[in-house]
């Protein structure tokens, strides 16, 4: 069995292979067909975030960004929080 670490590193290996693809097709300009998407390994098949909950258990959210974690546990900072400092 694999650990939860090298699944996040297959994750990604995956996106990116999948990404470099479409880039590739996005600058000979779009020609029809679209690239075939590389195949999802099977050990990714249920890949869950795993993030601890306040409630101390894992998520089980499955849509994950490229870092292998949800929206709730890996996205995008959502600014800083307080007073803003005046100079």
């Amino acid at each position: 069995m694999t650990s939860t670490n090298e699944l996040r590193k297959l994750w990604r290996q995956y996106h990116l292979a999948n990404q470099a693809r479409y880039q590739e097709w996005g600058e000979r300009g779009y020609c029809h067909p679209p690239p075939a998407s590389v195949p999802f390994p099977d050990e990714l098949d249920g890949l869950t975030c795993g993030a601890k909950t306040r409630a101390g258990t894992p998520c089980k959210r499955r849509d994950l960004y490229l870092s292998g974690r949800c929206r709730l546990h890996g996205g995008l900072s959502t600014g800083p929080k307080g007073k803003a400092l005046t100079p």
